[in-house]
């Protein structure tokens, strides 16, 4: 069963929890397995990681790749406000997704 999450790929966020508390960076990736959702924000969450020597030009050795964080540890960033939560606005048949300190659509 796939869960629905507020945060997309592209969008600002703000580590609110966690080694990196307060970068801010983009999603460069979503993952909706078994319910967990887990982000990859560019920039957070930096880990070094042994990689595998695959071809003649490809080299091997100690590379710092960015690991997912829980979805629950970004909050959205709004231009005005900063750190925030989403809400929903229904316009017509649109739905959008707003602030919900000042309303603006994100």
């Amino acid at each position: 069963m796939n869960m629905k999450f507020k945060i997309r790929k592209d969008d600002n966020v703000e580590v609110i929890a966690g080694k990196d508390k307060g970068k801010r960076g983009s999603v460069v990736r979503v993952f909706e397995k078994n319910g967990k959702g887990r982000v990859i924000v560019s920039g957070a969450n930096i880990v070094k990681k042994a990689m595998k020597r695959r071809s003649q030009q490809d080299a091997g050795g100690i590379a710092e790749v960015e690991a997912p964080l829980d979805i629950s540890n970004v909050a959205l960033v709004c231009k005005k406000c900063g750190p925030t939560r989403i809400g929903y606005k229904l316009d017509g048949d649109k739905k959008t997704r707003v602030c919900r300190k000042c309303g603006e659509t994100l």
